[in-house]
């Protein structure tokens, strides 16, 4: 029979530390001193609307907000924002027996009818007992388009003894007409931290062992709840007695120990196959859930991206070795990848299976773009690097880092190069200056300010020494070349193995150099291109003479593309 009044007079954590006052909530100070300081200065609304996720208290605040406007427990006739917790007042509406404060669950009386029964139709009615009538109306998301109707008018205009709290977990459900009309307080999920420090708090008054490694684990799988942090903590009191340790509590929860997870990130990081097969060789023999694990390991990716960051904790011991090899953007990716496959998992009929062929999908295809330029980049700067943490350069961009030899000078600022582009830059066997020189030309067809300068010039070889000759009138261009020596330099290393040093000068006119074969066919390739253009008059009209034999050489040349004489 003792045993029997022991069951029977249990109170759950949730129920036993239901705060009953402002001061003993906990993470929505704001909220609290917001409602104190209205109730302080009598500014008191006639209907407030709490929203925010389950458990973060907001039925809690709406029956000590009922409880502050009708205690009499402080011996003045108005409301208070310390509540006794001992008048009549408030001792019901604590146990929810006062008959002035109605707590109606609007999921269960969604109807237009049962809305005018309960509320509307009472309304108008003096209250009992107390200084006002209060009207606590949970999920009101719930109600019906009729029934937010039929309660509008009500709301906008109600009686001085009237006050409305609506509470949600889905605003946006809500009317905005509804909405408008309502002081609107968001309650926010409450932090790992401020969970974990209420859970020691409580575990010491309730004469339980509780580790903070433990509490911490319970804090992180309430989902920002407090309700359902004390239900766990309920739970993990029934599991393990008065001495509750992070293994029991994972054990409890069923959760995926550290060790499996970091597993299962290196095999990713890594992209080993085998690592990760025996990841879930270990899941299968240990009976751990699949989907429990693809959770774990979606958790411990979204904290490892936030600890590539500089933010937050080191999710798991050993993973600042792990990841420091791949960028925060490569575990963004897998995190991501993940979430679809646990939506995938819950429809399988083999879920171990489906997990596995999931990841191993995930691994083949999320590339470290980031890390991988910058391992290119570095190559190309001629840096030594550290070997790559795993095969995913090799097997993926082969072509990218052949397309890049470890050499002083960059050959290219792209991380991607096409395969013309790769042939082009490819080191080749040492020509003759002259061979070069015809290739270079060729190279900068589609750069005009440096192909320009080449076929302006005339050019003298004398070995890894090249002097660009510049006929008088072509300063221009000369100046021009100036800062263009340093791509014709690179072209020349690139595209023929050579190092050479390039020198400008003006035409000797005693021993003029002679252009190119290929400089000529530029040249006369433009000249034809002119000359093949429709005329804008009859070239009959024009007589047409050689040019003077006393001309400048830059006059000729003009002379040469352009028929007519030279008048003065």
């Amino acid at each position: 029979m003792a045993n029997q009044a022991e069951n029977s007079s249990y109170i759950s954590l949730a129920n036993k530390y239901r705060p009953q006052t402002f001061a003993d909530m906990v993470g929505q100070d704001s909220i609290s001193k917001t409602l104190q300081d209205a109730l302080e200065l009598g500014r008191i609304a006639r209907a407030y609307l709490f929203y925010g996720p389950r458990g973060c208290g907001k039925t809690t605040t709406a029956r000590i907000l009922a409880k502050a406007l009708n205690c009499t427990g402080h011996g003045e006739n108005k409301p208070t924002a310390q509540p006794c917790g001992k008048c009549p007042q408030c001792l019901e509406i604590a146990q929810s027996a006062d008959l002035d404060v109605l707590e109606l669950d609007a999921a269960s009386n969604t109807q237009v009818e049962k809305v005018r029964e309960a509320i509307i139709d009472t309304v108008a009615l003096a209250a009992t007992r107390d200084r006002f009538k209060v009207f606590i109306l949970d999920e009101v998301h719930m109600l019906s388009a009729s029934s937010f109707n039929a309660l509008l008018k009500t709301i906008e205009e109600p009686p001085a003894h009237v006050v409305f709290i609506l509470a949600t977990t889905e605003k946006h459900k809500v009317p905005a007409t509804i909405v408008s009309r309502c002081q609107t307080f968001r309650f926010r999920p409450l932090t790992v931290d401020e969970i974990t420090t209420h859970l020691l708090d409580l575990s010491g008054a309730e004469n339980i062992d509780l580790t903070p490694a433990a509490a911490k684990v319970i804090a992180k799988n309430a989902g920002g709840a407090m309700r359902d942090a004390l239900t766990l903590l309920d739970r993990a009191i029934a599991f393990c007695g008065n001495r509750i340790d992070e293994k029991t509590v994972g054990d409890m929860l069923g959760l995926t120990p550290d060790d499996l997870i970091k597993q299962a990130v290196g095999a990713l990081v890594q992209k080993d196959n085998n690592a990760l097969h025996q990841v879930f060789e270990t899941i299968q023999t240990e009976g751990f859930d699949a989907n429990s694990f693809l959770k774990d390991l979606k958790n411990a990716l979204g904290e490892a991206f936030y600890f590539a960051l500089g933010q937050g904790e080191e999710p798991f011991d050993g993973a600042k070795d792990i990841l420091q090899s791949v960028s925060p953007g490569f575990l963004a990716q897998v995190s991501r990848k993940i979430n679809k496959i646990i939506e995938e998992v819950k429809f399988s009929d083999n879920a171990l299976i489906s997990a596995e062929v999931g990841l191993f999908t995930v691994m083949d295809s999320c590339l470290d773009i980031e890390n991988l330029v910058r391992r290119l980049e570095a190559l190309e700067r001629g840096e030594s690097i550290p070997p790559s943490s795993g095969p995913s350069i090799q097997t993926v961009a082969p072509r990218m880092q052949a397309a890049v030899a470890p050499k002083p000078k960059p050959v290219q600022t792209a991380a991607v190069a096409t395969s013309q582009e790769q042939e082009a830059l490819a080191p080749q066997p040492t020509l003759s200056n002259q061979q070069l020189w015809e290739k270079m030309l060729k190279h900068f067809e589609k750069s005009p300010f440096v192909y320009d300068v080449m076929l302006n010039c005339s050019v003298s070889f004398k070995g890894s020494a090249w002097t660009l000759h510049f006929a008088p009138g072509k300063g221009f261009y000369q100046i021009q070349a100036q800062s263009k020596i340093a791509d014709l330099v690179k072209a020349a290393k690139q595209l023929g193995g050579q190092t050479i040093t390039i020198e400008l000068a003006a035409a000797n006119p005693a021993a003029a150099v002679q252009k190119t074969a290929a400089q000529k066919q530029a040249v006369l390739s433009k000249k034809n291109e002119i000359l093949d253009e429709p005329p804008l008059a009859d070239p009959q009209t024009f007589s047409v003479a050689s040019p003077s034999v006393n001309a400048p050489e830059e006059v000729k040349e003009v002379l040469d593309m352009f028929p007519g004489e030279l008048l003065a």
